[in-house]
């Protein structure tokens, strides 16, 4: 069934295990449209890479 209104996404951290006092690795851009199907769409280094991303991802259309 297709998507209907805009997309949602948002930043998540990359850490190497699921403690979270460890260090953040990196940062995930999670398509949340559909919540039963969440998609990780792009990894970034930074957080604010992964912010623009999230951003432009629900900015775009398809």
């Amino acid at each position: 069934m297709p998507k209907s209104g805009p997309k949602q996404a948002r930043v998540e951290p990359i850490r190497d295990a699921e403690d979270i006092n460890l260090p953040v690795t990196g940062w995930h851009v999670i398509d949340e449209t559909d919540p039963d199907n969440e998609i990780v769409v792009s990894e970034h280094e930074t957080e604010v890479e992964a912010l623009k991303a999230a951003e432009e991802y629900e900015q775009r259309e398809e």
